[in-house]
């Protein structure tokens, strides 16, 4: 009897086990996004359109949009409503970061690697930052309304919690969260494709500079 009890408690707990790990997958969706040609779109931003702003975490954060080797590090830095994002400049020259976006316009002054200046964002929408000193730097904050925003990885994919609605932003659908595309999510799927009408965005790369030209010169003189 007592060997009858063990068996059917190690079957309970196993069954126990197994319902956990089925709750735990349809409690979350794994988004994978795409661009118009149906390559993988990494750093576009996946929100849930109705997750619940009560249990959301309202601290407010500090982002980091950083300038490395003449680039914005990252392309797209995902913030929401109310959060702050330093500026830091981790090249050894000097930068001059600004926007002309209707969400935030802003011009930090000239500045070193030894600063990092650091701006409130309140206003939920698309922030385009440019450099006055390099004009081939480009970048986006996109300040999310939505308590859940997440960025796709270098596949194109993204896990968020589990939704009926999502909305999926990437550069070129437009400079609000309206802009974004909408997407309908069944009852109790769990992976979603989503396709924009878009193609992969970046920065070029810094031209280079006097004194590499002229080394390049040399170098084919030779």
């Amino acid at each position: 009897m007592a060997k009858f009890q063990i068996v059917v408690a190690i079957l309970l707990a196993v069954a126990a086990g197994s319902s956990s790990l089925n709750a735990q997958a349809q409690s979350s969706l794994t988004v994978t996004v795409t661009d118009k040609n149906g390559q993988p779109l990494p750093q576009a931003v996946v929100s849930v359109v109705h997750a619940n702003e009560g249990n959301a975490d309202k601290t407010t954060k500090v982002a980091v949009m950083d300038q490395v080797n003449r680039l914005f590090d990252p392309f797209v830095l995902v913030i929401q409503r109310g959060d702050s994002v330093s500026f830091p400049n981790s090249d050894n020259i000097r930068h001059q970061v600004y926007s002309f976006s209707q969400t935030k316009p802003f011009e930090l002054p000239l500045y070193s690697n030894i600063e990092a200046p650091e701006l409130r964002f309140e206003q939920a929408g698309v922030v385009v930052l440019g450099c006055n000193i390099h004009d081939h730097m480009k970048a986006y904050i996109y300040v999310s309304p939505y308590a859940v925003s997440e960025i796709t990885d270098g596949q194109g994919q993204v896990t968020v919690p589990a939704a009926t609605e999502l909305s999926v932003w990437y550069p070129g659908l437009g400079d609000q969260p309206t802009d974004a595309l909408a997407v309908r999510v069944k009852p109790g799927q769990t992976l979603l494709n989503v396709q924009l009408p878009v193609t992969q965005q970046g920065q070029n790369p810094p031209p280079p500079s006097a004194l590499q030209q002229r080394f390049n010169r040399l170098k084919n003189n030779n």
